[in-house]
């Protein structure tokens, strides 16, 4: 009589068991398919309208060209990362901030109101050959200390540079 019931007992808790085991693989599974998905593009749905937008390569020269011809200064360079346009460019020895930054706010006319408007700008600006100051902290301790490099960001939804 045990017996019997005991393997009555196990008989339902096999598909039971059966039940529970299939429950865990589906949740495994869909685990694996939200946290390790292979597909799709590191930047998600971010970039979305991307391909409307118009930033050739003709007028990612045109800024760098607009740059270079500038005196003040040595090089430039551009990186286009998803959304973010890095403007990087090297300054003269004599060259002030304020100098500098006037380059970067002259180069942001120069692109259009539609990339303005999507992209996110990035101004990394170095001097080389700059000399360290002399300069005095809270505590009167004399620490030397560079001014440059100096960064400015323009964000799509704002008109002007953060420094």
């Amino acid at each position: 009589m045990k017996n019997k019931k005991l393997k009555k007992i196990l008989k339902n808790k096999k598909i039971v068991i059966c039940i529970i085991i299939l429950l865990v693989i589906i949740c495994l599974l869909l685990i694996k398919g939200i946290f390790f998905s292979s597909s799709g593009s590191n930047y998600g749905d971010r970039l979305n309208g991307i391909e409307k937008i118009s930033f050739t390569k003709k007028d990612q020269e045109k800024i760098i060209k607009f740059i270079n011809e500038n005196e003040k200064t040595k090089s430039a360079k551009m990186n286009i990362h998803g959304k973010i346009i890095n403007i990087l460019y090297d300054v003269n020895k004599d060259v002030s901030i304020d100098d500098a930054k006037n380059i970067a706010s002259s180069s942001l006319e120069k692109i259009s109101n539609e990339v303005k408007g999507f992209y996110d700008i990035q101004f990394i600006i170095t001097k080389e050959e700059e000399e360290a100051k002399e300069v005095q902290n809270e505590n009167g301790e004399t620490t030397t200390q560079k001014e440059f490099p100096i960064m400015g960001y323009k964000n799509s939804s704002k008109d002007s540079i953060v420094w």
